[in-house]
Parts: structure tokens; C-alpha cells; sequence
């Protein structure tokens, strides 16, 4: 669910603009953010994968720690089962 990203841009339409570490550049749907602990997250989807990354406080993105993936997968899921639920 993370993506080796070298930096990222956030827009105000739902994409997120990224630069990968081997300096390919893409764009991927923003699917939600959310706010834990202070820290703030976001879940991307790129060609129908889902990836996480943390919002660093000037909007780049940082990678998720190790202990956070427990709370970022559980976000994660409940938000899938709702929109699976309201899809059909």
C-alpha cells in the first residue's frame, strides 16, 4: 500500500501530481484524508491500487511509519466497506 515516492504535489480536484523516485511522473485519484494523532494521512489510488502516505506540514508527503500502518489499513477498510456498502 506505499508507493516509493520522491515528492508530491497536492491539487484542490481530487489528484494528487508525484514524482517516484525514478523520476516518472504521475497522477493519482485522492480517495480520502483523514486526521489521527495530530498526524495528518492520505489514501491515493493509482491504476486501482490503493497506497497511504503521511501529509508532512508543507503538503509533501512522507513515508507512513511502521507502527501507524495498523491504524492507516483500519481507516482504510472501514472506509472501503462504506462505499462498497453505498455503491450497490
Amino acid at each position: 500500500m506505499n508507493k516509493n515516492f520522491k515528492k508530491a504535489k497536492l491539487s484542490n480536484n481530487n489528484i494528487i501530481d508525484i514524482e517516484l523516485e525514478n523520476g516518472k511522473k504521475i497522477n493519482a485519484n485522492i480517495l480520502f484524508t483523514f486526521e489521527e494523532n495530530g498526524d495528518q494521512f492520505i489514501m491515493y489510488e493509482i491504476d486501482e491500487i490503493a497506497y497511504g502516505a503521511k501529509i508532512k506540514e508543507d503538503n509533501s508527503l512522507a513515508a507512513i511509519e511502521e507502527d501507524e500502518w495498523n491504524l492507516v489499513e483500519k481507516i482504510f477498510n472501514e472506509w472501503m466497506a462504506e462505499n462498497i456498502e453505498s455503491d450497490e
